[in-house]
């Protein structure tokens, strides 16, 4: 009866706890007047690599050692691979502490499972809360989702954020933890700081820029800790993580080098303080100028957007963080219908002949009616579908998974045919022209296929066995018999349409991802690092510079293709800002729309230019009606 009595109590505590686990080990933390934890943050595990021994390393040494429980922090891994994270759990799995872990933006950003594989094997999505002497310790996630971009908290998950510090017991105080510092590396940080402020947050943890560093996070005391590999071999010689004391009003923030005593790196107050105060913040972000544009804001949607729009008359189609995808009036501002899918959607909406296209990281295509959301045709996928499609000729060009691209006829779902190329998601949009498909993937290639038979014609990659600069999340540029791609690498590269034969490859500028033609096909367009727009010949036999326009934004990473409407080209940024660039190469304007990066660019049918941003807003330019 006591053993039963026992039980029960530890399974309400677990409960009450917040936690998320589902099948983690999570042991229940003892109440201490003094708290001692291990604080790991940027382990970056590559199985059989330097970074698994070493984890492995500080593993034994943490279960040797008397603290309380562990936390990390994100970035366990580089790609976020499954085996990867299979790997680093397993080894974390050896902690006879209780441990807590949440995702960094190497788990998010090119994760292979559409960020389903941490949830299965960590037993949470990315929020976690529980109790330890008298602390409630709530941890949340900044992604970015799928694509490159600076970080950015969910609405849902600054909901529940709210909602897990609104339960915190009489006298309990509240201490966050997130891979990314709550600085301007994050587009909605004053959100974030302004509602744990508001719930007297005594202190932050984090990571990302693996070095040991006191921050003033407008006010909140923010802990960032080092990586398991120092960041500096010749400066830091030593592996090593964290350890966090908490006492009292104060906490203390200590490393351990593997194999050697603690040394102090700070100790301070909790909550704000005059040594907190003496620290630099970061400046608050610009205002937002939209409306000179003649924009209008039409959705605000109550979660997250990481797609484009599709549009038939006045009604766009949108995915959402959780998983909905939305038909909605832009005239009468109404939703339409929505449907429900497994999981987020990330993959652009496709409209065309009264059918919506729509891609489900749960895994699978759908073909649903535009004017009732009612299912068409599904097709099924081995793995997520989060790469973005292509309608030409009642034909839907599209990647079924990771490994996969399909010729689908859009009316029935009938597959035409399927290439199969290994692994590795077709992200981007395919491009077709010529009798050819030519799509990328996160597999290091480009891959040129038959048209009508899905036969593979040619093959490209930059030579390199390293994935991340893989051409996976690009959109290929045909014109005149040619192929432009950019891709992470930085190197801009034509291609011959017929052969695969380089016309010319350079590295001059810091291109990435980004790309766009100009409307007379005598130009492709390359947005760069520094924020500027490139425009390069499109019938020269060599490199040539035709214009650069700088935008005024300095570094940017975002992805979101270069659109061109009526001659006039528009390009989107990391922080919410969207230029607009003559033909001929001069600025019209720059301007914020928002505070997160932009998704896509889309033109319709009746020339309205729609942009849609993380933050959950969809913008329309060049129609009154809207506005």
């Amino acid at each position: 009866m006591k053993q039963k009595i026992v039980l029960l109590l530890a399974a309400a505590l677990l409960l009450c706890s917040g936690v998320l686990a589902r099948r983690a080990p999570r042991h229940v933390v003892p109440r201490a007047a003094e708290l001692n934890f291990a604080f790991l943050t940027d382990v970056h595990v590559t199985p059989r690599g330097e970074s698994d021994s070493l984890l492995r390393a500080a593993v034994a040494e943490i279960n040797a050692s008397a603290v309380d429980f562990v936390l990390v922090t994100g970035d366990l891994c580089n790609m976020g691979s499954d085996a990867e994270l299979h790997c680093v759990h397993g080894i974390l799995k050896r902690l006879r502490k209780p441990w807590f872990a949440v995702p960094g933006n190497h788990e998010t950003t090119w994760s292979e499972s559409a960020c389903t594989t941490f949830g299965r094997l960590f037993g949470n999505d990315g929020r976690l809360a529980f109790r330890a002497g008298g602390y409630l310790f709530v941890g949340f996630t900044a992604g970015p989702y799928m694509k490159m971009a600076d970080g950015s908290v969910r609405r849902e998950d600054l909901q529940w954020v709210e909602e897990r510090m609104r339960a915190a017991r009489p006298g309990e105080r509240i201490v966050t933890f997130c891979h990314y510092p709550l600085t301007n590396d994050v587009t909605n940080r004053t959100a974030v700081t302004q509602l744990l402020r508001r719930y007297d947050v005594r202190f932050d943890l984090c990571g990302h820029y693996h070095t040991l560093r006191l921050c003033n996070f407008d006010s909140i005391p923010g802990l960032m800790g080092r990586s398991l590999i120092p960041k500096n071999r010749r400066q830091e010689p030593a592996a090593g993580y964290n350890l966090v004391r908490v006492w009292g009003d104060s906490v203390a923030l200590y490393e351990k080098r593997l194999g050697e005593a603690p040394r102090l790196s700070f100790a301070i107050p909790q909550g704000n303080s005059a040594a907190l105060t003496a620290l630099p913040c970061d400046p608050q972000p610009a205002p937002i100028t939209y409306e000179r544009t003649g924009a209008a804001l039409v959705v605000e949607d109550e979660a997250s957007i990481y797609t484009g729009v599709a549009v038939a008359g006045d009604t766009i189609f949108y995915g959402t963080s959780l998983g909905v995808l939305k038909a909605y009036d832009v005239k009468n501002r109404r939703e339409v219908w929505r449907r429900q899918f497994g999981n987020a959607v990330y993959s652009t909406p496709l409209a065309a002949g009264g059918v919506v296209v729509a891609g489900d990281a749960a895994g699978a295509v759908w073909g649903l009616d535009a004017a009732t959301g009612r299912r068409l045709w599904r097709i099924a996928a081995k793995t997520p579908v989060i790469g973005d499609g292509l309608v030409a000729d009642g034909w839907l060009y599209m990647g079924l998974g990771s490994g996969s691209m399909a010729k689908i006829e859009l009316r029935t779902g009938r597959i035409a045919w399927e290439f199969r190329f290994g692994e590795g998601q077709p992200q981007g949009r395919p491009a077709v022209a010529g009798g050819r498909v030519v799509f990328g993937a996160w597999d290091t290639n480009l891959y040129c296929l038959d048209e009508a038979t899905g036969e593979r014609l040619w093959s490209w990659n930059n030579g390199s066995p390293q994935k991340l600069y893989s051409p996976g999340h690009i959109v290929p540029r045909i014109v005149g018999g040619r192929v432009f791609i950019v891709a992470p690498d930085r190197c801009m590269t034509a291609l011959d349409l017929a052969t695969g034969r380089e016309i010319w490859r350079v590295k001059r500028r810091k291109v990435r991802e980004t790309t766009g033609v100009s409307a007379d096909g005598s130009a492709v367009y390359a947005k760069t690092m520094d924020g500027e727009l490139l425009a390069v010949a499109t019938d020269a036999d060599c490199y040539m510079e035709l214009w650069t326009v700088d935008a005024g934004w300095g570094y940017d990473h975002n992805p979101c293709p270069v659109e061109v409407r009526e001659g006039v080209a528009y390009m989107a940024n990391r922080t919410g800002c969207v230029a607009s660039v003559s033909g001929d190469g001069r600025l019209f304007w720059a301007e914020k729309f928002a505070s997160s990066a932009a998704n896509d660019f889309f033109v319709d049918a009746d020339n309205r230019l729609w942009v849609t941003f993380i933050e959950g807003k969809i913008f329309c330019l060049g129609d009154p009606v809207v506005r």
